[in-house]
């Protein structure tokens, strides 16, 4: 066998077992996806580690609590889908009340609780507990998403994803 074959060979293989891998990459990424979409929880595995305090301790469970900014796009429709779907969700914000009155939503402006998610990319839906914790959170990016967190029926709550399957 001369060397330019055996390199000719030897560059075959290589690009076969490449694309072997290529293929096998993607067939996991087409199967997490599948995953990813069957749970409506996406990628939480466990109940969010956050404490909003302050306004939110008084022990009354809040279903819907949204923190929005008002320099936000989808925070704007969010807060006006939830006002008009969602009357007694609760807004959290770290601007002044007045950026948002109008909307028909409590308002609450707490800069402690706007620190404990400040990380994250408004907006935010979050089931709050009398306590103050988070039980669960997501980070919508399509209105769409928030038919999780209102049911069907008109009535304030988060969807049981077990009750919907």
């Amino acid at each position: 066998m001369s060397a330019e074959l055996a390199f000719y060979l030897i560059t075959w293989a290589a690009i076969v077992v490449l694309f072997l891998g290529l293929v096998a990459t993607m067939r996991e990424v087409r199967m997490l996806r599948a995953i990813v979409m069957r749970n409506p929880d996406g990628f939480a595995a466990a109940e969010p580690d956050v404490v909003l305090g302050g306004a939110f301790a008084d022990g009354a469970e809040r279903p819907i609590v949204a923190a929005v900014d008002s320099g936000c796009p989808l925070c704007r429709v969010v807060v006006e889908e939830l006002a008009s779907r969602a009357p007694q969700a609760v807004v959290l914000t770290h601007e002044s009340p007045s950026v948002w009155g109008g909307v028909g939503l409590e308002i609450i402006s707490d800069r402690e609780a706007w620190r404990a998610i400040s990380h994250l990319s408004p907006p935010v839906l979050m089931h709050v507990d009398g306590g103050g914790a988070v039980r669960k959170m997501t980070l919508p990016v399509r209105v769409e998403e928030l038919d999780g967190w209102i049911e069907k029926k008109g009535t304030l709550g988060v969807v049981d994803a077990q009750r919907d399957s």
